[in-house]
């Protein structure tokens, strides 16, 4: 560009030159061939002037834009072969947003390189970042991570601080949720949704009335990830404010699938809990079908010990929940190491066995769920699949995961029905 500007400025003092000198002429008596030098010159280096203006000058390039970003939630997959760029983050809930993404040292870049097409739930992750648009990469942004957590059981960072961010609030799906009941969602080019709360009742109370008013707020507090809330999540809120005049986009009201439309209630008036569960579950319970052999009173035959625990204790130890590819079984205290009924999974096959530990939210609580992914010869569900085991302080053994099936897959398990089974969770409470 400099030396453009260079160009022009000499065509301008040409042309000024030339035109004091063919003024000087125009005084005297000049022969007519020079007159006719003097105007084809002048002609020549105008038009020369002219095209220098029109093809010098660049286009001016679309300005950087750039902006912090905290804890958003997506996985980062790979382009198809021949693309110019190797990968992109795509955000969750799929349609929020997707973009180029790279480390900003050779060790975050490895982290991201490690995450990129797994199977979930290993595949998510919190991102923190620069994003970057108006630059050559995916979409036309990329996000330099400055650091990165994976989803799940993990060292929880230190909050970040949240100040006058703007967004709305809306309420989750109906019916009982692992992951908390409602969210804030950005405003702007991207939707990002964080799970939402405050320890004051007030702020609390008034964060309730917000919900799917669409009423744009600005909020105050502290952000929390890899908690047991919307995406992983927590904004705790301190203040908050309504905005007259949205700054962006304003995220739109959700619209949530029919399953989570209708949901019963299951009550174990013997052992003392209930649940919520969809209505195209099924709920089992169970008779006793033994006990140990040194536990038969004297006196007693088999059958009449195994009538009288029938009668103490009903079919009130092992509740089997089916829904779509996957199981939840409960067994209560009494049943401990399954004394009386066998009350969850009792093999898995042949392959390998990956153990595994994710946070579940269950009574208002969170525990620590741990488990396995079973990965056999193919990936039907009778040969690739995951069971997990939460033990409460009373002693309920509960236990999820995949059902065996030939007609569908890991991955349709736990797209199409983990998050269910964590809502199922979710809705346990005990009631004496």
């Amino acid at each position: 560009m400099k030396h453009l500007a260079r160009c022009k400025t000499s065509i301008v003092v040409i042309l000024l030159i030339v035109s004091v000198v063919l003024g000087a002429c125009s005084s005297a008596e000049t022969p007519p061939a020079e007159e006719e030098l003097a105007t084809s010159v002048a002609q020549t280096l105008t038009a020369v002037a002219v095209d220098a203006v029109k093809t010098g000058t660049p286009e001016p390039e679309a300005p950087l834009m750039e902006r912090a970003i905290e804890a958003w939630y997506g996985y980062v997959v790979s382009l198809a072969p021949g693309d110019p760029y190797d990968d992109r983050l795509i955000l969750v809930p799929e349609g929020v947003g997707e973009f180029g993404v790279a480390g900003s040292s050779s060790e975050i870049e490895a982290e991201i390189e490690a995450l990129r097409d797994q199977s979930e739930p290993a595949n998510k992750a919190h991102f923190w970042g620069v994003l970057t648009c108006g630059v050559e990469d995916y979409g036309g942004c990329r996000l330099i991570v400055e650091r990165l957590r994976p989803d799940g059981p993990g060292p929880i960072f230190e909050p970040d601080i949240v100040k006058g961010w703007e967004g709305v609030i809306y309420a989750g799906p109906p019916g009982p949720r692992s992951g908390g009941d409602d969210y804030f969602a950005l405003v702007g080019d991207y939707h990002v949704q964080y799970g939402i709360w405050s320890v004051d009742e007030t702020l609390e109370k008034r964060l309730e009335e917000l919900r799917d008013s669409v009423t744009v707020i600005h909020i105050w507090g502290e952000l929390v990830a890899g908690v047991p809330d919307w995406n992983g999540t927590q904004i705790q809120v301190t203040q908050i404010e309504v905005v007259d005049k949205p700054s962006g986009p304003v995220p739109p009201p959700p619209e949530w699938s029919e399953t989570f439309d209708t949901w019963q209630v299951y009550v174990n008036e013997e052992i003392g809990y209930q649940f919520e569960y969809p209505a195209t579950a099924t709920v089992e319970e169970f008779e006793i079908m033994g006990f140990p052999t040194d536990e038969l009173p004297e006196g007693m035959s088999i059958d009449e010990y195994i009538a009288q625990l029938q009668e103490q204790y009903g079919n009130s130890l092992c509740v089997h929940v089916g829904y779509s590819l996957g199981y939840v079984s409960i067994s209560a205290p009494p049943n401990a190491g399954f004394r009386y009924v066998i009350c969850g999974r009792t093999g898995v096959g042949v392959g390998e066995m990956i153990n595994k530990v994710e946070l579940v939210n269950i009574d208002g609580r969170t525990y620590e769920a741990t488990g396995f992914e079973f990965i056999g010869d193919d990936e039907t569900l009778d040969n690739h699949n995951e069971t997990f085991v939460i033990l409460l302080d009373d002693g309920t053994r509960i236990e999820y995961g995949a059902r065996p099936a030939q007609d569908a897959t890991y991955e349709d398990y736990l797209m199409k029905t983990k998050e269910v089974l964590l809502q199922i969770l979710a809705s346990f409470e005990m009631t004496r």
